[in-house]
């Protein structure tokens, strides 16, 4: 069975992170309908998918397609929860990008009108499909490194605004809660929660370093879990740094370490041969596809559900609320 595949939104995500992953899905979606506020975005996509897809700049055309079963919605992060509503209202089953709304009253809100709906939605965040934190996880729980310490994160790069997803305008003139630390970031929360569980207290700074993006594109953000494991994300958006790094992640035990990158996980240990993981999904892209297919097909329970990706959604605006406050959050 091919899912008849609708995408609201014709952006750099759908051609550089959605289509890759698809194209590795060729049997289980096949995409019916473009659809984006400019017919060249439109038209250019279509002309990357093949294929002989519907092209219009009306959301409701798309949505009342009979041709589309399920919508990828890949918009601005402002209209994501108008965007997700409306999918529902029509009926379509829906994968919308990261994150689900662009502040916590409006993913709350979201959250608890969406309770009942009766098709399959699923949040477009990637991390919490990744293999490498899997496999992390997995020596985690066996043991491997003894007592689990500690967990930081490290994402250094520069926010390129003349080219790539920084050049998009939306970005540059957010209309959503925290700027790129949101944009960005949201992912680090997912990696947080993944491998050490639920975050109960955090405290943060921030700064405005970028001299084009406006709003926090700096953080330092250190939590403690529910089972007393420490975290840290240093996060900067905003610097040129020899290394340049999106997910410098490492895991710290009283017997060993575990160090993640890009895909590649790999176990640290004393007097051990150093073992290596490397993940054939490194991005996870082709994971949520793939399980947004089965939800729909066999019922399966999705991962990056609401609920999910609302808790991620909450650890960075209330480390927002703590820089801002200059306070520690319980959450």
């Amino acid at each position: 069975m091919s899912i008849k595949l609708g995408v609201l939104g014709a952006g750099l995500a759908v051609e550089q992170l959605h289509w890759p992953a698809l194209q590795q899905l060729s049997t289980e979606f096949t995409i019916t309908a473009i659809c984006d506020q400019s017919l060249q975005a439109a038209e250019h996509i279509a002309k990357v998918v093949g294929g002989t897809p519907r092209i219009t700049t009306s959301w409701s055309d798309l949505l009342n397609d009979p041709q589309v079963e399920a919508v990828l919605v890949s918009l601005p992060i402002h209209l994501n929860a108008d965007a997700i509503r409306a999918c529902v209202r029509a009926g379509k089953h829906v994968l919308c990008e990261k994150p689900l709304a662009a502040n916590l009253p409006q993913a709350e809100a979201l959250v608890a009108e969406m309770s009942s709906a009766p098709v399959v939605i699923e949040i477009a965040e990637n991390f919490h499909y990744r293999d490498d934190f899997k496999q992390a996880r997995q020596w985690m729980d066996a043991g491997r490194i003894g007592q689990v310490v500690a967990i930081t994160i490290q994402a250094q790069f520069w926010s390129d605004t003349s080219a790539g997803f920084a050049a998009t305008p939306w970005r540059q003139d957010h209309q959503y809660r925290g700027a790129v630390i949101a944009d960005a970031g949201v992912h680090h929360a997912a990696a947080l929660r993944e491998l050490g569980g639920e975050i109960e207290q955090l405290h943060a700074f921030t700064k405005d370093v970028h001299p084009v993006l406006a709003g926090a594109d700096t953080m330092v953000l250190n939590v403690r879990f529910q089972s007393g494991v420490l975290g840290q994300l240093i996060f900067a958006g905003a610097v040129q740094a020899p290394d340049p790094t999106f997910d410098s992640i490492t895991v710290l035990g009283s017997a060993g370490s575990i160090t993640l990158r890009e895909g590649t996980a790999r176990l640290l240990r004393p007097e051990h041969e150093p073992e290596t993981y490397t993940a054939h999904d490194p991005a996870g892209y082709v994971g949520e596809f793939r399980n947004f297919y089965h939800a729909i097909t066999a019922q399966q329970p999705v991962v990056a559900s609401l609920a999910e990706t609302l808790a991620d959604w909450r650890v960075i605006m209330r480390a927002l609320d703590s820089a801002e406050g200059r306070e520690v959050v319980l959450l």
